[in-house]
C-alpha cells in the first residue's frame, strides 16, 4: 500500500489538536483540524514523490545494467533512511530499457572529439534555429530592401520620369531580394550559433562573437556584398540586444 494509500484510510473526523487550549470552541477545533489534515497531506505528498524518483532511478540502473549485461535478476531493491521497504519492479521490456539507457546518456556531459562539453545536438532544433532565422531576417530585410528602393526611385533621375508600373516594380525586386539576402544571412548565423553551441558551448556572448566574424566575414570578401554590412551588423546587434534584454527579465 503506497502513503496516498494509507492517507485515505485515516479517520480525519478524529484528528483533535495534542494539547487544545483551555478556551478552544468548536470552530478553532474546526480549523486547527484542518490544518493538520492540510500538513498529513503534504507530507504524504513529498513521500510519494521521494519514492516515485526512487522508483525512476531503480529502472534506469536496471536498463543499464540489463543492456551491458550486468544484470540477470528481475527486481531492484532501493530505498534510503527514510524508507523501511524494499521496492521490487518487474523487468522492463527491451524497448522501454533502451529509451531508459538512451535518456540515461542524454543527461551525462560527456567530451566530444575537440575535447569540449556541448550541448547535445537535434536535428529539429537546428532546423528551429534555421528558420527562425530565415523568417526574421527576411522580415527585416524586406524593409531594409523597400526603403532602399524608395530611396532610389526618387533620388534617380530615370527612374522619376518612368511610368507608376515601372517604379512598382522596380520597388517590388529590391523588396523581394533583400529579403531573400538577408534572411539567408541571418539563417545562416544562427544555424552557425546553434553550431558552436553543440560543439563548444561557449555562452550566448561566444556564440554571437564566432558567428559574426564568420558570417560578417564572409560578406566583407565579397566585393558587391559589402554594400549590405550595415545592415546586417545591425541584425546582429538586434539579436545580441534580444538576447540581453531576456537574461535582464530572467534576473
Amino acid at each position: 500500500m503506497s502513503s496516498w494509500d494509507r492517507s485515505r484510510s485515516i479517520p480525519w473526523s478524529r484528528v483533535i489538536p495534542v494539547a487544545p487550549p483551555p478556551t478552544a470552541t468548536a470552530e478553532s477545533a474546526k480549523e486547527n483540524v484542518d490544518l493538520m489534515r492540510e500538513r498529513i497531506w503534504r507530507d504524504l505528498a513529498r513521500e510519494a514523490a521521494r519514492e516515485e524518483k526512487e522508483l525512476e532511478s531503480g529502472a534506469a540502473s536496471m536498463a543499464v545494467a540489463s543492456l551491458n549485461g550486468d544484470g540477470d535478476g528481475n527486481s531492484i531493491s532501493s530505498g534510503d533512511s527514510s524508507s523501511s521497504g524494499m521496492t521490487s519492479l518487474a523487468p522492463l521490456s527491451e524497448s522501454q530499457a533502451a529509451s531508459l539507457a538512451q535518456k540515461q546518456q542524454q543527461q551525462q556531459t560527456e567530451t566530444n572529439f575537440l575535447g569540449y562539453i556541448g550541448r547535445p545536438y537535434q536535428t529539429s532544433d537546428l532546423l528551429r534555429n534555421l528558420a527562425f532565422g530565415a523568417t526574421i531576417g527576411s522580415i527585416t530585410g524586406m524593409c531594409f530592401g523597400f526603403m532602399d528602393s524608395i530611396r532610389s526611385a526618387q533620388s534617380s533621375p530615370l527612374l522619376k520620369s518612368a511610368s507608376r508600373d515601372a517604379q512598382g516594380k522596380f520597388i517590388f525586386q529590391g523588396t523581394y531580394r533583400s529579403g531573400f539576402f538577408y534572411g539567408g544571412f541571418f539563417g545562416i548565423f544562427h544555424t552557425i550559433k546553434y553550431g558552436v553551441r553543440t560543439v563548444i558551448d561557449p555562452g550566448d556572448v561566444g556564440e554571437i562573437g564566432v558567428a559574426s566574424v564568420l558570417t560578417l566575414g564572409g560578406m566583407f570578401a565579397k566585393r558587391e556584398w559589402r554594400a549590405s554590412l550595415p545592415y546586417a551588423v545591425m541584425l546582429v546587434g538586434m539579436d545580441g540586444f534580444h538576447i540581453f534584454m531576456r537574461e535582464e527579465g530572467k534576473a
